[in-house]
C-alpha cells in the first residue's frame, strides 16, 4: 500500500490554485495541500519544496487524473478509490 493517499480536490473559484486532500497512511493523519494550478495545469514545482518526496512521487503519478477531474470532490465517495485502482 502506498503511504499518500489522495482523497479528493477542488479549486476556489478565480484563485489559480487547488487544495488537494488526502492521508498519510503510514502515519494516519489528514492532510490539505496548496498547489498552484493555472488554467495551463499544475505546476508541481511551485511551492513544494517542504513537501516529502514520496508525497510528490505520487501526485507526480496522479497529476493527469486530477487534472482530468478524476479527484474533483463533486465525484467523490470514500469507496471510489478501491474501485479505481483495480480498473
Amino acid at each position: 500500500m502506498e503511504r499518500y493517499r489522495l482523497f479528493y480536490v477542488y479549486r476556489i473559484k478565480n484563485l489559480s490554485y487547488l487544495h488537494v486532500h488526502g492521508m498519510d497512511m503510514a502515519e494516519k493523519k489528514l492532510f490539505t495541500l496548496l498547489l498552484y494550478a493555472p488554467d495551463s495545469g499544475i505546476d508541481l514545482q511551485a511551492g513544494t519544496s517542504a513537501y516529502p518526496r514520496e508525497l510528490l512521487d505520487v501526485l507526480e503519478s496522479e497529476k493527469e487524473r486530477i487534472e482530468a477531474g478524476n479527484y474533483d470532490i463533486l465525484h467523490w465517495e470514500p469507496d471510489l478509490f478501491q474501485e479505481q485502482r483495480l480498473s
